[in-house]
């Protein structure tokens, strides 16, 4: 019950930013923030430091889309905040990324509703029984949207290290537009 709880405070913590990121968002660009995303999914961790606690870990997110086009061609600008965590045994373990990500459709005629993108930002890796540590790190982003609100993401992460420590992972998520 109190992970349950925590999930849900953390999750209405993201939205509260993307929202506050939107308004931001509207006083820095042409094209006013519209679309707010949430998604929800599996993480699995791809480095043994990191899996002590298990391999699959819940994936919560949420971003907002900063501005339509994009700083190097046609897409969409999104800041995100993602969080994946893993309970076992007493002990937990946590990532949480603040990520800036630029999305592409695959086929600009929209027969086919894929995307691709790439993200980059500050990842804060927190072991069990280890103090959190913050690197920078990546994502590439391969997403197909199911209908205009609906979308389906797998994103594949990577990390700097610190101390023994890698955020390596690839997230599946289901997510819905605002």
């Amino acid at each position: 019950m109190k992970r349950l709880s925590r999930l849900a405070a953390l999750c209405m913590v993201a939205l509260t930013l993307s929202l506050f990121a939107a308004q931001q968002a509207r006083a820095q660009f042409d094209n006013p923030a519209t679309d707010v995303h949430i998604r929800v999914g599996a993480n699995v961790v791809n480095r043994a430091a990191m899996r002590t606690v298990g391999d699959v870990w819940v994936a919560v997110g949420a971003d907002v889309k900063l501005r339509s086009g994009s700083i190097i061609g046609e897409g969409e600008l999104f800041l995100g905040l993602d969080y994946y965590t893993r309970s076992k045994g007493g002990q937990s373990a946590s990532i949480t990324a603040i990520t800036l990500s630029q999305v592409f459709s695959i086929d600009p005629s929209e027969k086919f509703l894929g995307y691709i993108g790439f993200g980059a930002g500050a990842y804060v890796l927190k072991p069990a029984g280890v103090s959190a540590k913050t690197v920078f790190g990546g994502k590439l982003i391969l997403g197909y949207d199911v209908n205009e609100k609906v979308f389906v993401e797998v994103n594949y992460h990577l990390t700097g290290k610190e101390m023994d420590y890698r955020g390596d992972s690839t997230t599946i998520l289901v997510g819905y537009r605002f």
